[in-house]
């Protein structure tokens, strides 16, 4: 939980599994979707294809991501990304490179979590030391799946130890619910606790309760299902990029101070969700209905939770990879790294990728 306490790395649990029994319990897990396939076994290859084409789009020779819809600038999200891909593809110098870039310029002295955000050519590069728990979780995520499938205990052990601080220093009891929260300053106002239901990153969250045994971890994923459930608004029904849940009562409304909107935050929801076979009926129903109101060529990039209002301009081509796995109907191919217009709707297109693969090996 989020306390003043400062928690050794002995209380976090971190080293008291041998590497041997996390393997055996990264392998049993029963939703953990990765350990369907041996690590031996060769990524799928649309997924190799992809990466190779997000590789040379977004990585840098240093080990950086870079975010071309962003100016070029660097974040644990995108890192986390890349090492996810690259362990996927089983890239090992790719997936080495991008996690000694993170470690070294965006992991914390402190903790073992990460600022959110790198900026080339300012100084200093990292202004803001405020984490992304998105961003953790997928580092983490991208870490156990590479321990498993190269065989690296250190790779786990550093998983371990960045889920061990999101757990203790990153959740919350906030009326009816223990929360994630997106970070470690910023989001605790006086009357409400601000979240971000993207940042439950189901996948990763299934991993962290398999390598640590920590119960904690079941309870922060039944209830982030519980807020999706009961955090979706308007017409449609669909969760905001952020949602603000009273303090006292639990009571959830659209965060003031963001646009009141399903945008490029939310539209992870469903993809994580549906990654981690977790997608509700009544929650896919929803989603099914708002992509098929608007069909394949006429996706909008955002919806206004409020008005019903759409954005001006459709979707990028991320967006409708998402909509195809979570009920449009008629979906045909999915769209190829080729066609996306930055990295953020490439990486959306890949994990889906990924999340399909995994798909049919379950």
């Amino acid at each position: 939980m989020m306390t003043e306490e400062k928690n050794s790395p002995t209380a976090r649990g971190v080293g008291r599994r041998s590497f041997m029994s996390v393997m055996a319990a990264m392998g049993g897990a029963q939703m953990l979707l990765s350990g369907n396939a041996s690590a031996d076994d060769a990524a799928p290859d649309p997924v190799m294809q992809q990466w190779a084409i997000f590789r040379s789009k977004y990585l840098r020779s240093d080990g950086r991501i870079i975010d071309t819809g962003n100016g070029g600038e660097s974040h644990s999200e995108g890192q986390g990304y890349g090492m996810l891909f690259a362990a996927e593809a089983g890239d090992l110098a790719a997936f080495e490179a991008i996690w000694v870039w993170a470690r070294t310029n965006l992991q914390h002295t402190d903790d073992k979590l990460f600022s959110w955000r790198y900026l080339s050519g300012h100084q200093p590069p990292v202004p803001d030391k405020n984490n992304a728990t998105d961003g953790d979780l997928l580092i983490a995520l991208a870490l156990g799946r590479a321990g498993k499938r190269f065989k690296r205990a250190d790779f786990v052990q550093d998983a371990m130890a960045i889920y061990g601080d999101v757990v203790n220093l990153m959740t919350m009891k906030v009326g009816p619910y223990v929360v994630l929260m997106p970070g470690k300053t910023g989001f605790i106002k006086k009357d409400s606790v601000i979240l971000n239901l993207s940042y439950y990153v189901m996948p990763s969250l299934l991993q962290a309760f398999d390598l640590t045994a920590d119960p904690r971890w079941r309870t922060v994923m039944k209830d982030g299902l519980r807020l999706v459930s009961a955090g979706r608004f308007g017409q449609w029904r669909l969760p905001p990029d952020w949602l603000a849940v009273n303090r006292t009562t639990g009571a959830l409304s659209i965060a003031p101070g963001w646009p009141p909107r399903f945008s490029y935050d939310a539209i992870r929801v469903p993809l994580y969700l549906y990654w981690a076979h977790m997608l509700a009926p009544d929650v896919l129903a929803d989603f099914s209905r708002f992509w098929n109101n608007f069909g394949a060529s006429a996706l909008p990039g955002w919806v206004d939770l409020t008005t019903g209002a759409r954005s001006p301009y459709n979707a990028p081509p991320g967006y409708l990879a998402v909509a195809e796995c979570t009920g449009l109907d008629s979906a045909g191919e999915l769209p190829t790294l080729d066609h996306a217009p930055d990295y953020y709707s490439a990486a959306l297109t890949l994990l889906v990728y990924i999340a399909r693969a995994e798909e049919t090996i379950k």
